[in-house]
């Protein structure tokens, strides 16, 4: 990702607010767990998961697997103190000393906890969908929302799927 795509999802970020307006679709594609799972999200992940969600109906996709996905997918960064000094020092982390950022391990309330967390939100994330009573589809597209995947790789419909979910994020 440039950095002009992180500059622009930090100003994002700094001002999100998702309004129980720009929550209307919640209800008819969330169930009750599902909504919980959403609403326990800091307000700026629930944020990006709406501007998710409504790219990937932009982009023409109906699916309610993917649709489902697009709201939760970011559920994992919930269990953790991610906050935006964390995001920034990780995408930091990541880039400039990617070995460091592939081999520390944190316990929960360590300081670097936040960064566990966020490194292997994906995997929690689907965690938190399985026990919120998400279908097998949506499950496996939040643990693989941060897969790397090349343009053109997606086969079958869940890779249809995640590569729209993928897109979409990138956007966003």
């Amino acid at each position: 990702m440039g950095v002009l795509y992180r500059v622009r999802q930090f100003t994002l970020a700094l001002g999100a607010q998702a309004a129980h307006r720009r929550v209307e679709d919640l209800a008819h594609h969330l169930d009750t767990g599902q909504q919980t799972l959403f609403r326990q999200m800091p307000s700026v992940d629930q944020h990006h998961c709406l501007a998710v969600f409504r790219s990937v109906r932009e982009a023409g996709h109906s699916d309610p697997p993917l649709l489902q996905a697009a709201l939760i997918h970011d559920a994992g960064k919930s269990l953790g103190p991610v906050g935006i000094r964390h995001r920034v020092l990780a995408i930091l982390a990541k880039a400039l000393f990617p070995s460091w950022w592939e081999n520390t391990h944190s316990e929960p309330g360590s300081r670097l906890y936040a960064f566990h967390v966020y490194r292997n939100h994906a995997p929690l994330g689907a965690e938190l969908a399985a026990r919120a009573g998400c279908s097998p589809e949506v499950v496996w597209l939040v643990a693989h929302h941060e897969d790397d995947q090349r343009e053109g790789q997606a086969t079958g419909k869940r890779g249809r799927m995640l590569a729209a979910l993928q897109a979409a994020d990138r956007i966003n």
